[in-house]
């Protein structure tokens, strides 16, 4: 029975993260075979790829070229081709078979160690591309944190799907977005959504699985404010950075509502009713300075303005 716990090598790692990666999720056994043989073999016991089709053509096995030869079935001989240097030539059939991942189980083993809400396994927002896990308990917040996993969001096409769900299901508070994508490849942002490449937070002695404090950690702790930036906002929403230097920090679920709500905004060129930001906190109070308060008010107001209405940061 497949060990999700098992640790896995960085050459494994590698392969494993490469396939889940490519447009299908696909490779072949040939391949596997020739490059890839002992990593392979611990994938292949992890039931992280399963068998998927089979190849209708080959590279020569005899005649030193990369030129694809068709396969034919022949009575007694299996599947080969015919080498006008060598004669028929037969092909193992595990050279064959093309695997593909095996996307519950990979995020079953991502999720080992957490603590997930979801007792009906992800859920699938966009086809082979992005899951929703579930919620999860992280560190000491009193909130679960809800979990995504996308794949290949490097591709403009497939971030722009991304893009359009996370705005059809927005986060009421910071969402983590686990990624197979490098850390050197991820777009810029997403607004509410903390990217996290797989590869930064798993726990190496246990095979693929996620360390949950250091993805905690990850959420609350590492964030460096960009001093470029006149609004720069933790992931989860905790502590804002105003003009490089003035530093705001929230406590209140409500507050932290509102403040990744309004930087959401702001992010994206655009200014938001108050009824809005209230309704997402769940205030039950008519004004924004009454669900801050006076002193948290105090410290917000000279840099959160209302236009016609619509509220947003000064520029």
């Amino acid at each position: 029975m497949p060990d999700p716990t098992a640790p896995f090598s960085t050459a494994a790692l590698d392969l494993l993260l490469s396939v889940v990666e490519t447009q299908d999720a696909v490779i072949s056994g040939a391949v596997l075979a020739d490059y890839f043989a002992e990593a392979a073999k611990q994938i292949l016991q992890s039931g992280l790829l399963n068998p998927h089709d089979q190849e209708a053509a080959t590279a020569s096995l005899v005649d030193h070229d990369d030129v694809p030869v068709t396969l034919t079935l022949s009575p007694g001989s299996g599947l080969g081709y015919f080498s006008s240097s060598a004669g028929w030539v037969s092909v193992e059939k595990d050279r064959l078979v093309r695997f593909r991942v095996d996307f519950p189980v990979l995020l079953a083993s991502l999720m080992v160690q957490a603590d997930v809400s979801s007792r009906s396994g992800p859920v699938a927002l966009v086809p082979n591309l992005l899951w929703e896990i579930g919620d999860v308990r992280l560190g000491r917040r009193a909130e679960r944190v809800s979990i995504w996993f996308g794949r290949r969001l490097h591709d403009p096409a497939v971030w722009l799907q991304i893009g359009n769900v996370a705005t059809l299901r927005p986060a009421t508070r910071m969402r983590v977005l686990l990624t197979s994508t490098s850390s050197d490849r991820l777009p810029a942002s997403l607004p509410g959504h903390l990217l996290v490449s797989v590869r930064d937070v798993l726990d190496h002695s246990a095979g693929l699985a996620i360390h949950p404090a250091i993805l905690a950690s990850r959420l609350d702790g590492t964030h460096r404010p960009n001093v470029d930036s006149a609004i720069d906002l933790s992931p989860d929403g905790t502590r804002l950075t105003i003009n490089g230097s003035v530093v705001i920090c929230f406590r209140s679920a409500k507050h932290i509502k509102i403040i990744l709500m309004l930087v959401s905004y702001h992010e994206g060129g655009k200014r938001v009713r108050a009824e809005e930001l209230l309704t997402e906190a769940c205030s039950g109070v008519g004004s924004l300075q009454r669900v801050f308060g006076t002193k948290k008010w105090n410290e917000l107001a000279p840099y959160l303005k209302s236009h016609s209405g619509l509220w947003g940061f000064v520029p």
